[in-house]
């Protein structure tokens, strides 16, 4: 049976930045599979890579800014993420950083990677990409 991670990632003491935070709680009251894991990344960065060996599929949930309308939610795949970030530093940035590296850390097998973008806030966004995470590892 493949093995799926979803990494939720936020900082709680910036509400603006606890998206991925409020998606992890909401994870947690539903019912999940055995093979999906849900996980509190917190702030992320170097931190999550341990987080991509031994699974088939990765889902960060992360707040971005600048991909869509306030209120969006989005499925990025790796590279779009990586080739449309046009930030300065911040947390976000730092998953970029582990994002970029992947492909040159030896992870064998690379699992598939997503990222589910919230722009903005609220209980319907947050219900969105909880939604959306769970039909990324095929749970919905």
């Amino acid at each position: 049976m493949k093995k799926s991670r979803i990494v939720c990632v936020g900082n709680s003491l910036v509400p603006e930045d606890a998206a991925g935070l409020h998606v992890f709680n909401e994870l947690c009251s539903r019912s999940c599979s055995s093979h999906v894991e849900i996980v509190n990344g917190a702030l992320g960065g170097m931190d999550l890579l341990p987080l991509f060996f031994g699974c088939d599929t990765v889902i960060l949930v992360d707040r971005v800014i600048g991909f869509a309308e306030a209120g969006s939610v989005l499925k990025l795949d790796r590279e779009t993420f990586c080739a449309g970030w046009q930030g300065t530093y911040s947390p976000a940035s730092e998953l970029l950083y582990l994002l970029k590296s992947l492909p040159y850390l030896g992870i064998d097998p690379m699992p598939t990677v997503w990222l589910i973008g919230i722009e903005g806030l609220g209980g319907e966004v947050i219900r969105r990409a909880a939604d959306m995470a769970l039909e990324a590892v095929g749970e919905a």
